[in-house]
C-alpha cells in the first residue's frame, strides 16, 4: 500500500465516519424528540398498524 492509497483511505474514512455520525444524531432525534412534539405524536398515533406478511 502506497502511502497516497492510505491517504485516500484515511479521507474515505472519514468523510464515510462524518455520514455516519449525521445518521447517528438523526436516530436519536427520531427516537428520543419527535414523540415529544404534539402534532407529530398525533400524526404517529393516526398511522395505522403495521401487518407482517409472513
Amino acid at each position: 500500500m502506497t502511502p497516497d492509497m492510505a491517504e485516500e483511505a484515511a479521507v474515505a474514512l472519514a468523510i464515510l465516519a462524518g455520514y455516519l455520525l449525521i445518521l447517528g444524531i438523526g436516530c436519536l432525534v427520531a427516537d428520543f424528540v419527535f414523540p415529544h412534539i404534539p402534532f407529530i405524536n398525533r400524526f404517529l398515533d393516526s398511522l395505522p398498524d403495521w401487518e407482517d406478511e409472513d
